[in-house]
């Protein structure tokens, strides 16, 4: 059992599959952590000193490290679903979410830290990037309408109600198995 979050920046892919990873007792993973820790380098420097072709192969590459897994979160980065190979890749390992926001909610959350992500160049390139990525993510298994006044908690507990019939209790299951692996 392995749910992928998928989304543009700021969305809360992080936070909400923290919160979901423990709700389900399974592991959480988060692809740009995944790449900044083998590249030893944050997604920032990554793409100034190798480029975003380099980037988008070390992350094809951790996000195909997550076959492996029996069951667990996985939050992708926000241009990790909006390749072809990866799209078809997450649809068959596993249940894609979309968590869905207006871009005002997302440019507001993202704010000051516009600087650190490399795709935010300015606010017009940004958004014409978040309506042309969102094509893909509307390919998504489940979409999560995410609002401006929930908790992460009360996302975390909408996409738990949306999981089809029996997933929750694959997860469980499969929890179960994996806290006596570890």
């Amino acid at each position: 059992m392995k749910i992928y979050l998928v989304g543009f920046m700021g969305c809360g892919k992080t936070t909400v599959g923290r919160e979901l990873a423990g709700r389900l007792d399974t592991p959480f993973f988060d692809l740009d952590e995944l790449v900044e820790s083998a590249e030893k380098m944050s997604i920032k420097d990554l793409f100034a000193q190798h480029g975003e072709p380099h980037f988008r192969r070390r992350e094809r590459d951790i996000l195909r490290s997550t076959k492996y897994l029996d069951n667990g979160v996985i939050a992708t980065g926000g241009g990790t679903f909006t390749f072809d190979e990866n799209i078809q890749f997450i649809q068959s390992e596993g249940l894609s979410v979309f968590l869905s926001a207006p871009y005002a909610l997302l440019r507001a959350r993202i704010g000051e830290k516009a600087a650190e992500r490399p795709l935010f160049r300015d606010d017009v390139a940004a958004h014409d990037l978040y309506k042309s990525r969102m094509k893909y993510y509307k390919m998504s298994d489940i979409t999560i309408e995410i609002r401006e006044d929930e908790t992460t908690s009360e996302i975390v507990e909408r996409l738990i109600l949306e999981l089809p019939k029996g997933f929750l209790e694959t997860a469980k299951k499969a929890a179960q198995v994996w806290r006596r692996g570890a």
